[in-house]
């Protein structure tokens, strides 16, 4: 769908609730309150279904904003999501999958089989809400501003990503002038870490491997290390490209532990590999810089998955 077909859509219909993705970020949760407030602001009814996974940090974005049971009556969307894999586990014991109306992202490898509005340009799917808002004429608040905000910030490193374009910096300037305060947001998600954070980087620099001469360096985080230093998931947050910020290293993988048993692959990669292409072949997908899988067998199993593919595309001959 364009842009002007979704903005159409979002006119046409009065009842909404919005989906956030499994293990939420900045991104998913700024984009569905900026959107849930917009439409409020239009005179509808508008929900952001509740997702037992919001971390503290977040779950003040989405104040006043959570329905738990979805109505039957609502259109269904979701924001920031690639795959039916990512509903939240809210969304999926509510079977929400099959009531999805429309989605609206900013993944390439989005394989949503759904009408869906995907702009893999834009930095994040903030900015493409906040393009939606001004297209449907809603004056931004406040609140909006920075939820937006804290959308494309988080999704962008605070503006240090490669996903970062001129476009990116003129959205944030315009959620500034719309009155978002962007001192405290800068300041909570990007200058501050938890002592127990600190404890989790100096136990990653420990046990870090090396593959292809320093270019390749891969981290695993166990669920049991995590309960030892009493690690909370705001505590893990961006902890994806700790590898990468290693001097030399243009590949950097993180592996951490899921619910059912498998292993979460997060891949982030300088300009020289596509990390999505690299996700892709494991049933993945994402970004060029920054793309995810999971695969089955725990940290294991992701390990020698990830390896055995970086071996096979030439990238390492070690294993």
């Amino acid at each position: 769908m364009t842009r002007l077909e979704t903005a159409q859509l979002l006119r046409e219909n009065d009842n909404f609730v919005i989906l956030t993705h499994r293990r939420p970020d900045g991104d998913t949760i700024g984009s569905a309150a900026g959107l849930c407030l917009g439409l409020r602001a239009m005179g509808k009814k508008a929900w952001v279904l509740r997702n037992r996974q919001l971390t503290p940090k977040l779950s003040p974005f989405a104040e006043g904003l959570g329905i738990d049971v979805c109505p039957e009556n609502a259109t269904v969307i979701s924001v920031d999501m690639a795959s039916l894999g990512l509903l939240s586990f809210d969304a999926e014991e509510q079977k929400l999958g099959n009531r999805l109306a429309f989605a609206i992202d900013h993944h390439g490898s989005n394989d949503l089989s759904v009408p869906k509005l995907v702009q893999p340009e834009s930095a994040a799917c903030g900015e493409i809400i906040l393009e939606l808002l001004e297209e449907l004429g809603v004056r931004l608040t406040k609140q909006m501003a920075e939820a937006l905000y804290l959308a494309v910030s988080t999704d962008t490193g605070c503006f240090k990503y490669s996903n970062t374009t001129a476009k990116t910096h003129e959205a944030a300037a315009k959620l500034i002038e719309a009155g978002a305060d962007v001192y405290p947001i800068n300041k909570a998600f990007f200058d501050t870490k938890s002592f127990a954070r600190l404890q989790l980087e100096a136990r990653l620099t420990d046990s870090i491997e090396f593959y292809g001469g320093g270019l390749v360096g891969l981290c695993t985080m166990p669920n049991a290390l995590l309960r030892e230093l009493h690690v909370s998931e705001d505590d893990v947050d961006s902890i994806s490209g700790f590898a990468r910020s290693i001097e030399g290293v243009e590949i950097g993988i993180m592996i951490r532990e899921v619910e059912d048993g498998g292993g979460k692959i997060s891949l982030r990669t300088s300009e020289n590999y596509n990390a999505s292409e690299l996700c892709k072949a494991l049933g993945g997908g994402g970004h060029a810089a920054a793309a995810g899988a999971t695969v089955p067998g725990g940290i294991a199993g992701a390990r020698h998955a990830i390896l055995s593919l970086l071996s096979q595309r030439g990238i390492i001959r070690e294993r």
